[in-house]
């Protein structure tokens, strides 16, 4: 059987059947379009076909492979970590407007929550005078992102943290320029859950421990941000309001509500006045 036969019999919308493709053969999407008569590895056909059924039974198509496209570098998941969403790019584009601002000749930021590393790792490596601070409660999540900041060689920048929101950074002096978070912040009862990908992504990096802990962690960043330091959260699509008074009741000014490329409510940002 040549690829282009295989590709033909494959029910999956080609958004999802060319990562499949790729990592299962090790050929660029490119080889395969220009050699649609090559033929087809047995162990090669055997694993894509596994895994075309797994994704019609609704495993995401990031576990199977074992990555994700972020700001464009291939970040390693697993079923420990969330998978990274390409809304939250948005945050590191915010940072980055901030940063080109206010030019600074070194720059300290904190991940809290950090997952496969996404935002941490990127950030580091999009902003070479940064080290940044990375948290997570998951001890697995910490291990994928050790491993994806070695990978992408920002290992030496990013100081990584494992324990709840702020508990692991009690006794560091450090204060940031900037702290930035893409917490769990979907409601227990969302049925969402029940559907697509996030039936297989861990609750913890979802729901977390509840609605609470998004006022710990809004309420516990002034006595860690500098003075003009900045926290930018992202958040549900209705949670805005409530994201935005806590913001206003942690004492945060220039309060700016964050839309994304869909218009939808993304995200709040907030700075801590100056001293």
């Amino acid at each position: 059987m040549g690829f282009g036969d295989l590709i033909a019999r494959c029910r999956l919308p080609r958004h999802e059947l060319w990562p499949l493709l790729e990592a299962a053969s090790g050929r660029a999407r490119e080889s395969i379009l220009a050699h649609p008569d090559d033929t087809v590895e047995e162990s090669v056909r055997l694993l894509f076909q596994r895994w075309v059924a797994q994704r019609e039974s609704g495993v995401p198509v990031a576990y199977l492979t074992g990555y994700r496209e972020f700001y464009g570098r291939r970040f390693w998941v697993n079923r420990s970590t969330l998978i990274p969403r390409i809304e939250t790019e948005l945050l590191i584009d915010m940072a980055l407007s901030l940063v080109r601002g206010n030019p600074r000749e070194f720059w300290m930021f904190c991940d809290i929550g950090t997952g496969c590393g996404a935002i941490a790792t990127t950030l580091a490596l999009e902003i070479p005078t940064a080290t940044v601070a990375a948290t997570d409660l998951s001890t697995d999540a910490l291990a994928v992102a050790r491993n994806n900041a070695a990978w992408l060689g920002a290992a030496d920048r990013i100081e990584f943290h494992e324990g709840a929101w702020w508990a692991p950074l009690v006794n560091s002096p450090k204060k940031f320029h900037g702290i930035l978070s893409n917490p769990p912040y979907i409601e227990f009862n969302d049925p969402h859950l029940r559907e697509g990908d996030l039936r297989y992504e861990p609750a913890l990096a979802l729901t977390g421990q509840g609605p609470e802990a998004i006022t710990t962690l809004v309420m516990g960043a002034p006595e860690r941000l500098l003075p003009d330091g900045f926290l930018l959260i992202e958040h549900g699509y209705d949670q805005q309001p409530m994201i935005k008074e806590l913001f206003e009741s942690a004492g945060l000014i220039n309060i700016q509500t964050i839309v994304d490329s869909s218009r939808l409510p993304r995200a709040v940002l907030g700075f801590k006045s100056p001293e």
